[in-house]
């Protein structure tokens, strides 16, 4: 596989692109803004790809109060086993 710049296409290429870029003026900003961050994840490594996509899925852990929660509903799991536990052991002594 060539280069784009050492390829016999490359004027075709560009003019292609000219005319999606004519098109993208007369869109939305915010949609321009979309296809733009689109294009430019697709030309990434497919490493920094990965990344960024488990960047995405893992961010929520990177905030204090997710694990707050996180903890403190095992840990009323775990205080409510013990408690049960306690209480079948009194129950069964009388």
């Amino acid at each position: 596989m060539a280069f784009l710049e050492d390829s016999s296409k490359k004027e075709e290429i560009r003019e292609h692109y000219e005319q999606l870029w004519s098109e993208l003026l007369v869109r939305d900003e915010e949609e321009a803004e979309h296809v733009i961050k689109k294009l430019e994840y697709e030309l990434l490594p497919t490493r920094q790809r990965i990344l960024r996509r488990w960047g995405k899925i893992l961010s929520p852990l990177k905030k204090r109060f997710i694990w707050i929660i996180l903890f403190s509903v095992i840990g009323f799991f775990l205080l409510a086993y013990v408690l049960f536990i306690y209480a079948s052991l009194w129950v069964e002594d009388y």
